[in-house]
Order: structure tokens, then sequence, then C-alpha cells
């Protein structure tokens, strides 16, 4: 009986993982925001609320894991360097930032 109440509980968490598992469009909007609240000039946020999204967009790899997503924001090329995020629980957390 424990372990049939073991694999119930095991599937219940799986299904809410992947269905709380947010999606790629939610990244984007959250890294602008957050990109806009570290920016201290109003010239950058104009920027960045015009043209934010496309560009995190283009510069972004998603892993989806079905139970949990891997972000990878790359901006190397431009010198502001690599941005990894894990997604779950509709929530993102940075795991890492490499700078250049």
């Amino acid at each position: 009986m424990k372990r049939i109440i073991s694999i119930i509980l095991l599937i219940v968490i799986v299904f809410v993982l992947s269905e709380t598992n947010p999606g790629r469009s939610a990244y984007i909007e959250w890294i602008t925001h957050e990109a806009m609240d570290q920016s201290s000039n109003i010239v950058e946020k104009g920027i960045l609320s015009l043209a934010g999204e496309k560009v995190f967009d283009m510069g972004t790899t998603e892993s989806d894991y079905f139970i949990f997503s891997v972000y990878k924001t790359d901006f190397s090329e431009i010198g502001l360097g690599q941005v990894t995020c894990i997604g779950f629980f509709n929530k993102f957390i940075p795991i890492s930032k490499n700078e250049k």
C-alpha cells in the first residue's frame, strides 16, 4: 500500500511540475523586465521597452526537460556576457552569470 501511495505522489509531483513549467515567451518577458529594472539610464529603459523582447528572443536558447526548462541568453558578442536561468513553478532562477 505504501508503494502505491508513493507512486501516486510521484505522479502528482511530476504532473504539477510539468504544468508549471514556464514557456519561452514568459522567460523573454521576465528577462526584459529584469534588464529594465537593472538599468539606471532612461534611454536604456526606453530602448529595452521598444526592442528588448526581440533582442532577448534572438539571443536566447531553451532546453525543455518536461518538468523544468533551462534558458541561456548569450550576449558575449556585444560584451554583455551570458545568463543561464532555470524555470519551474512559473518562476525563473538565475543559476549563472558570466560577464566578459
